[in-house]
């Protein structure tokens, strides 16, 4: 688990902060890159919007492009019009759900003031708005895309609700109160953060996630990377990588991990921070009987 912290670092060194521009004039965040989406991690990140013109984060070459300007659930992707783009570097970015007939396939090089297609609502998209992800094609994975763009401005706290432990008598909620017998649990917790700038309650997911027992760093989450292995898809930033079906437990709900619980005054304390800096913590003291 303490290799998250280094392997952010090396995420960060790659792909630095303000290296890229930002595609839309108009920047709406409404989901994060790792979230909970149709029973896989996002690989990238959603903006929406009104309909407006659609540049590349970096100058590029497009390589690849698909004109299914239709809504239809049967697609593959799902991704509807969508383009990809070559940078240095191995890096690739993906812009999905542009208008149809709105890609210029002509105009094979291109900068950031160019316009590479307009947002739009193709594919599964169920309103006017850009999907984005960004390709590292070196090393195979998708990079999550606000490891690369200005930040934006972003005051919420994430939010930490339910806690709930886990054991093969079933789970229960936790409180300062609680009273439990010792032994080996499992924990998961309801966390989310908010968008700030989309004018409307909009739940997206964190950037890391930290789990502290008795002051232990027990362990960490960071939505920094996500690769295929074997057919699963698996979300880096945690030891060796976590996969969706062991990190979801529902649509906000993380499942953290297992640990052993002695005799004794416990203290559970969870760290949750957003892509801006802000973080949400939560301290649960328990009484732990024999």
């Amino acid at each position: 688990m303490k290799r998250a912290g280094f392997s952010f670092l090396l995420i960060l060194f790659l792909y630095p902060l303000f290296g890229f521009q930002w595609p839309a004039e108009d920047v709406v965040l409404v989901s994060t890159f790792g979230e909970s989406k149709f029973n896989s991690y996002l690989k990238g990140i959603d903006l929406a919007g009104v309909s407006q013109d659609i540049h590349p984060v970096a100058p590029g070459e497009l390589v690849f492009y698909n004109n299914q300007g239709e809504s239809r659930m049967d697609l593959s992707s799902g991704l509807g019009t969508y383009a990809i783009y070559q940078h240095k570097n191995g890096i690739r970015t993906l812009y999905g759900h542009l208008e149809k007939d709105s890609v210029n396939p002509g105009e094979k090089n291109v900068n950031e003031n160019d316009s590479i297609g307009r947002m739009g609502s193709s594919g599964n998209a169920v309103e006017t708005s850009l999907h984005l992800q960004v390709i590292d094609t070196e090393f195979e994975k998708y990079i999550n895309p606000l490891l690369s763009f200005p930040l934006l401005e972003d005051e919420s706290i994430p939010k930490i609700e339910n806690v709930y432990l886990i054991s093969e008598k079933g789970e229960s909620a936790l409180n300062s109160e609680s009273v439990i017998h010792s032994g080996i649990f499992g924990i998961s917790a309801e966390i989310y953060d908010l968008s700030e700038n989309t004018g409307y309650y909009c739940p997206v997911a964190p950037f890391s996630i930290s789990l502290y027992i008795n002051g232990e760093n027990l362990a960490n989450f960071n939505f920094e990377s996500i690769r295929e292995d074997k057919g699963e898809i698996i979300m880096e930033g945690a030891s060796d990588g976590i996969s969706y079906k062991s990190f979801y437990r529902d649509q906000r709900e993380y499942f953290l991990g297992e640990f052993e619980l002695n005799q004794g005054d416990a203290i559970i304390e969870i760290s949750v921070k957003d892509f801006s800096g802000n973080e949400g913590i939560k301290i649960i003291p328990l009484k732990v009987r024999e």
